[in-house]
């Protein structure tokens, strides 16, 4: 029996207060990539800084030039949390960055890069777990139980090159109690058929439906949920962007591609699709986008379509009649302009090539190399090529929509008799266990 996906309490990442401070710490990942290090510590090479601690967080942008100070707890053993023999050791920042600045809309708080250099203690062994101080915290001891650490996760690699897994997805985060479990499925299906091997999630509030739908998809080990329960003092859209986009892809970013070991990184929302028109899944495409004897360019934009959910069904059926709808399916009619790049466009990058995301471009990518100053570049794949068909209600006053010149969009059809029959039986499945 699947479990509801609210028994989420055993994962180990969530949002805390390092001190019960203004600001919010959610994990942190180990950075090995040279060109990475040498950007921000330009004197590594003579310090033998092999390392970084790259903490994800949420800070206010004023504080972004306060002196700050990581703490690193060490346990008796790398290997093992034994708190009662751990202690705690101290150095400066590297840096802290204000994550995505030129999206976050002037809000006065942000996801934020607190980077940390990796230190050792004096038995050389590796710390099991970092928070950061600012400096207006002094009164701080640094045993204060008061002071909140994430665990550090470790990473391995540092070139795509020797990735084995194909592409994982990242979806920010689920708010607002959520309740389109059918559009869910359709989602999850659709990108599993296109070959993406896995899903990042980050729940703030579902309904029961999708609940089971996630936990569902959890236990066959296609998707991982963590909590994102970010305190109501950050309001929606006022002061933090988005319940905290930037925190959650950025997150996803490290996660699926330093330690999940996934190649390829997309960022789309659960409306969104990227529809390939000349290839019949993501394998065929990015064989032909990224070929190994050209790396140069690690970023894929594709360009929005508005498929407006106000406008009339597609009155063609593909599918078996007692089939549930698919948008994919119903909704042909468009927008007849296509969006410029980073105007609602997403993406497809190389994890291990990408520094910083936003959400609808990437910020920054690594240099080619520690002695060249270029970095990896993006393309712009063109929409004969593929595009984002986003279905959604009108994102101004509806009669500006009603007004806007259409055409019949037909690309996603050709994926819709094997979409329809994975949906279908993922949804009886499902409901036929929820009437029991």
């Amino acid at each position: 029996m699947t479990r509801l996906v609210e028994s989420e309490s055993n994962m180990s990442d969530s949002w805390k207060a390092p001190t019960g401070m203004d600001y919010l710490i959610f994990s942190a990942y180990t950075d090995l990539r040279p060109e990475v290090i040498l950007d921000k510590v330009p004197e590594a090479k003579n310090e033998n800084t092999w390392a970084m601690v790259r903490i994800i967080g949420i800070v206010p942008v004023k504080s972004k030039n306060l002196p700050t100070r990581c703490l690193y707890k060490f346990s008796s053993s790398f290997w093992t949390s034994n708190a009662k023999n751990s202690i705690i050791l101290e150095s400066p920042a590297i840096a802290v960055d204000i994550v995505a600045d030129i999206e976050n809309f002037g809000m006065s708080y942000s996801a934020a890069f607190i980077l940390c250099k990796l230190i050792k203690s004096n038995d050389e062994s590796l710390p099991t777990q970092v928070t950061f101080l600012m400096s207006d915290e002094e009164l701080f001891e640094k045993s204060d139980p008061k002071i909140n650490f994430v665990s550090i996760k470790y990473a391995t690699r540092t070139s795509s090159s020797y990735q084995k897994r194909f592409m994982a997805v990242c979806v920010p985060s689920l708010h607002h109690n959520y309740d389109k479990y059918l559009n869910l499925i359709e989602f999850i299906e659709f990108y599993r058929m296109m070959g993406v091997n896995h899903f990042t999630f980050y729940n703030t509030s579902v309904t029961k439906e999708v609940s089971y739908v996630l936990a569902y998809y959890r236990d066959e080990g296609f998707i991982t949920v963590l909590p994102w329960k970010i305190p109501s003092k950050y309001e929606f859209e006022r002061d933090l962007r988005y319940n905290g986009i930037f925190a959650a892809l950025n997150d996803c970013l490290y996660r699926s591609s330093m330690i999940e070991d996934y190649k390829y990184i997309a960022n789309v929302d659960l409306d969104e699709f990227i529809v390939p028109r000349k290839y019949e899944n993501y394998q065929n495409m990015m064989r032909q986008l990224d070929p190994e004897s050209d790396d140069q360019n690690a970023v894929f934009i594709f360009r929005n379509k508005f498929f407006y959910l106000m406008n009339k069904d597609n009155p063609v059926r593909i599918t078996s009649q007692d089939y549930p709808k698919l948008l994919l399916e119903t909704k042909i009619l468009r927008w007849s302009r296509i969006n410029e790049a980073y105007d609602r466009s997403k993406y497809i990058t190389r994890g291990l090539d990408t520094i910083e995301l936003g959400n609808h471009k990437v910020i920054k990518t690594r240099k080619t190399s520690t002695i060249l100053s270029s970095e990896f570049k993006e393309l712009i794949v063109e929409p004969e090529i593929a595009g984002l068909h986003h279905y959604r209600y009108c994102e101004v006053n509806e009669l500006v929509c009603y007004l806007r010149g259409t055409e019949l969009d037909k690309s996603a059809l050709k994926h819709v008799l094997p979409l329809g029959k994975r949906v279908n039986a993922i949804y009886n499945k499902l409901f036929h266990q929820l009437k029991k």
